[in-house]
């Protein structure tokens, strides 16, 4: 068995191939070079000042610990490549190429635009990691093929894509109420919702949605 039996070819998805050793050596140096962390930190406080601004993006190349990397770069390299395939698949391979780093960028910057406004005022809040753009690629991913059949394992009402999506909203909604945690809930939830509208939006499929809710 070769390796590319398992993986994708580095013309199939060359942004996963770029992307997530960016992360990794990002993240890597960050654990042990705390100036470099702190330079690419975002504090909503300072961009709210009109400082720090290139934090929108870099805040997503670093992440507190191994198993944060580690959970991130395997959603980021799957769904990145899910990403490609699909817009290759529907619109053409130049497209595809071309539209992929703009929704990736869109899916770290406007999360993190987002939260910058609700913690402008908060001076000791700030936000670090690559969560946001897995659960923006997470909801893309989900609603692009909204009538697409799935089953759940565990939740038999689940049979096709937009259910699941509705369980997985749901479960974000939920764990969003949970206090004293570290883990940065409404951003999962604000990244979540802009990458399934985003689908929306792009996918050709969404009139089968709203025709099956008619």
């Amino acid at each position: 068995m070769k390796f590319f039996d398992i993986f994708p070819t580095f013309s199939e998805s060359p942004y996963s191939y770029t992307l997530v050793p960016v992360v990794m050596i990002c993240s890597t140096i960050g654990f042990y070079y705390k100036p470099f962390f702190h330079a690419l930190i975002l504090h909503p406080y300072e961009i709210a000042n009109g400082k720090r601004t290139h934090t929108l993006f870099t805040s997503a190349l670093i992440h507190r610990g191994w198993l944060h990397l580690l959970f991130n770069c395997i959603v980021i390299f799957s769904l990145v490549y899910d990403m490609t395939s699909i817009l290759k698949q529907e619109f053409g391979q130049t497209v595809s190429y071309l539209v992929t780093p703009i929704l990736v960028l869109t899916l770290i910057v406007l999360p993190n635009l987002c939260q910058t406004y609700l913690h402008r005022k908060n001076f000791i809040f700030t936000s670090i990691g690559a969560s946001g753009l897995s659960l923006g690629l997470y909801g893309f991913s989900a609603l692009f093929f909204p009538l697409q059949k799935i089953n759940h394992l565990f939740v038999p009402w689940i049979h096709n894509s937009a259910q699941y999506w509705i369980y997985i909203l749901l479960l974000l909604i939920l764990s969003s109420f949970i206090k004293n945690t570290k883990i940065n809930r409404s951003l999962h939830l604000i990244a979540f919702i802009l990458g399934s509208v985003l689908a929306l939006l792009i996918s050709p499929y969404t009139v089968e949605l709203r025709e099956a809710f008619n």
